[in-house]
């Protein structure tokens, strides 16, 4: 799904979506017609200067989250929307060729759900979102239903033709005249050679009983069938009354084969002079089947309805990613909310490693893709301002396959980023050069900061190089981690971890929440705490320690 929007509306290419997880949760939708599996799979973004189509969508969901909430018809109306077919190739045939049976009875499938789906849309009233009720195809369905029994099977009724009727009715006449003379052929057979026949005028002899094999062999009724190691068969031969009679049939049932395709024939043509309504059924099915989808999901997930400001801007409050969230569930561990505010301009976010600068980030991608394409999204409140694209750049991106190190492939991939932005972009950017010496790689980092204060851009990027986040203009955060962390609960706590336990227990601890920094504010020193609390040998820890004050006197001294 969604292989690749940016070749369709320039707005996400498929590794952000990856690393946001906004492609997650577009697979992750279950519409339940082929219709709005199609929609899915093929969803657009709303891009600036459609804010008002974008909010006509977004009352529509939120229409459809209430009407799953509280309306008791819903399920049914999911019910009708199980195993509709997509029968659009067969509509794009029946002009040019006759419809089979098997095609007949899909069509007639599909409009039997469609009358219902209908049906339960006029009785819930306004409980479903307007406009995504099927059209009314009464009379295509009357004319496959001749009977009104809207029964879910299909077959060339003797109602379509009188003509069908008449034949079958004359076909049938002589199949119980020839039934009755064989009934007499074979009582004839019984009493002159005790050879009894089977209901289809068939028996079977063992070669081994050699007296009933001439017996049968000898009689005028029957005839050879067939033969094989063990046994031969035998059949009754028509008399001569009835082979007339058999060849009589044999002739009917060709004129009823031609009539029963013209009678295909005239309802193919119906179909045809309707296809065009039914496939704008097809469209308001999916419509309403991808909605109730995107509905479904924001109330499995606590998502509620982004305001969508006319400025470019993101403002988050309490934001999940979804799939972190999920994965620290299912270890047992809490997910702790992260609040932001973005504009135009440079957002940095400090921390250490395990601080979950990363995962901030991908929460406002998140975010912002599922916002832009008509979503709920995972937050307590959000106010969206549409981008023109989002591109989010993971660091110690290596591609092996081109031959570029950790380094190389970063740069590639930022010079990608930057020539495919423009007008209202927003670049996600995650510890850029951090894979080369920290003197070049925070100089680079710098420089970059620079160009992009320059930009109509909202940037959120992390990093680990001090004084970038000091920079002006650049808007700090910083995670919290450890920082409101009591030393002696988080002892007690690591102390009663087993070891393999410990790195579990520390990331439960750890505080993911963000906080505004000062221009002064530099790097924290979480990840010597993290390695002293994980038992790294004390005289690294301690030489690290004193190498981090040695160079911030340098600093100071100059």
């Amino acid at each position: 799904m969604y292989p690749d929007a940016r070749t369709k509306t320039g707005f996400l290419d498929a590794s952000t979506g990856k690393e946001t997880g906004f492609l997650d949760v577009v697979s992750g939708l279950e519409p339940l017609t082929p219709f709005g599996k199609r929609l899915a799979s093929d969803i657009r973004p709303f891009m600036p200067g459609e804010e008002a189509a974008l909010e006509a969508e977004l009352d529509l969901l939120q229409g459809a989250c209430a009407m799953l909430s509280g309306e008791a018809g819903a399920e049914r109306v999911m019910d009708a929307m199980r195993g509709m077919k997509d029968i659009s190739l067969t509509l794009g045939q029946c002009g040019g060729r006759v419809l089979s049976v098997v095609e007949l009875f899909e069509t007639k499938a599909l409009l039997l759900g469609m009358e219902t789906l209908r049906g339960l849309c006029e009785g819930m009233g306004g409980a479903v979102p307007g406009g995504f009720a099927p059209e009314d195809m009464g009379g295509l369905l009357d004319a496959l239903d001749p009977d009104g029994g809207r029964m879910p099977a299909f077959y060339i009724y003797d109602m379509f033709s009188v003509r069908l009727a008449e034949l079958r009715r004359e076909r049938k006449g002589l199949d119980l005249l020839l039934r009755a003379g064989r009934k007499r052929l074979a009582a004839e057979l019984l009493a002159a050679s005790g050879i009894s026949l089977g209901p289809r005028f068939e028996t079977s002899i063992a070669r081994s009983d050699e007296a009933a094999l001439e017996a049968a062999r000898s009689a005028p009724q029957l005839y050879t069938a067939g033969e094989d190691l063990f046994s031969v068969s035998f059949a009754l031969s028509d008399d001569e009354e009835g082979r007339g009679l058999a060849l009589r049939m044999d002739a009917l049932s060709l004129e009823i084969e031609d009539e029963e395709h013209e009678v295909r024939k005239a309802l193919t043509a119906k179909v045809a002079s309707e296809a065009a309504r039914i496939l704008e059924s097809c469209e308001r099915v999916g419509r309403l089947d991808f909605l109730m989808a995107k509905a479904r999901h924001a109330l499995a997930n606590g998502c509620v309805r982004p305001a969508i400001p006319r400025g470019h801007t993101l403002r988050i409050e309490d934001g999940r990613h979804l799939g972190t969230e999920r994965a620290l569930r299912g270890r047992g561990l809490e997910y702790r909310p992260v609040s932001l505010s973005l504009g135009r301009g440079v957002a940095c976010i400090t921390g250490a490693n395990m601080g979950g600068k990363t995962v901030a980030v991908k929460m406002a991608g998140l975010v912002a893709a599922m916002a832009q394409h008509g979503f709920f999204v995972p937050c307590v409140s959000a106010a969206v301002g549409l981008s023109s694209s989002i591109s989010m750049l993971i660091g110690d991106s290596q591609d092996i396959g081109k031959g570029l190190s950790s380094f190389g492939g970063e740069i590639e991939g930022l010079r990608a980023a930057l020539s495919g932005s423009g007008g209202r972009a927003m670049l996600l950017i995650d510890e850029i050069a951090g894979s080369t010496n920290p003197s070049e790689g925070g100089a680079l980092t710098k420089g970059l900061i620079a160009y992009l204060l320059k930009r109509p851009y909202i940037c959120l990027m992390t990093t680990h190089f001090d004084g970038v986040a000091a920079m002006d203009g650049v808007v700090g955060y910083r995670t919290r981690g450890l920082s409101g962390t009591d030393p002696e609960a988080l002892a007690a706590a690591l102390g009663e971890a087993k070891p393999g336990d410990r790195l579990r227990t520390l990331s439960g601890l750890m505080d993911y929440r963000l906080e505004r920094t000062s221009g002064e504010a530099g790097i924290p020193r979480d990840a010597i705490r993290i390695a002293e609390i994980l038992g790294l040998d004390r005289e690294i820890v301690e030489f690290a320690k004193d190498s981090l004050d040695s160079a911030a006197r340098r600093i100071q001294g100059h």
